[in-house]
């Protein structure tokens, strides 16, 4: 990382950490050498490379922030990235929306795919977006997306996420975690971390001409 990129840097971790949650120093630290790290095997800032390792953590921090328009600016090369985020986005929006639209008993947390209504409800929302889903033999349902498209339909997604958790009484950050998994304990809405079992019955890719 260049010296002319350690400021923007730096403001792109606090404002992440912030939109968090994340409180102290020690804190905003561990996050920082967590993204680092985590995206372009680095433990200090000088050792990461200049050119796609910097774009990889400032789209990180800009996705963790929920700055669409600076993670547009990051994600040359990540439409992967990108539809995997869209696919996170729908499978928690099918979990609040299941958790919204069912009776404590009813709510099947094993696997979202036997909420049928809240998959379907998510399919409409895609299909509005105008990307073609279709139902595949297993009964998933799969959508190619663009990075053009990418950014809008995330946003749509993402809105659709934070109106559900506002309706539920959720008290916590609205950020987005695509790891975040959302459960229903007793009549509290739960965030937890994302289990093997709880996979998504959408899935979401990039077309191969893309």
């Amino acid at each position: 990382m260049t010296r002319a990129q350690l400021k923007p840097f730096f403001r792109a971790v606090s404002r992440a950490a912030s939109a968090q949650g994340l409180v102290g120093r020690e804190a905003v630290e561990a996050y920082r050498r967590e993204v680092m790290r985590e995206e372009a095997g680095a433990d200090h800032a000088a050792d990461v490379d200049p050119g796609s390792g910097y774009d990889r953590v400032m789209y990180r921090l800009a996705v963790d922030a929920g700055d669409w328009g600076a993670a547009s600016r990051f994600a040359t090369g990540e439409e992967r990235r990108m539809a995997h985020l869209v696919e996170q986005c729908a499978r928690q929006v099918i979990e609040l929306k299941a958790i919204e639209d069912n009776p404590p008993a009813m709510f099947v947390p094993e696997t979202v795919a036997a909420n049928h209504d809240a998959v379907a409800y998510v399919v409409g929302c895609l299909r509005q977006a105008g990307l073609l889903v279709v139902q595949a033999g297993g009964g998933d349902w799969w959508a190619d997306i663009s990075g053009a498209a990418a950014f809008s339909v995330f946003r749509m997604l993402d809105t659709h996420r934070r109106r559900i958790l506002k309706r539920l009484g959720w008290g916590g950050t609205l950020a987005f975690d695509p790891a975040a998994a959302w459960l229903l304990d007793g009549v509290i809405v739960s965030r937890g971390t994302l289990y093997g079992y709880q996979t998504s019955p959408i899935h979401v890719g990039v077309p191969a001409t893309a």
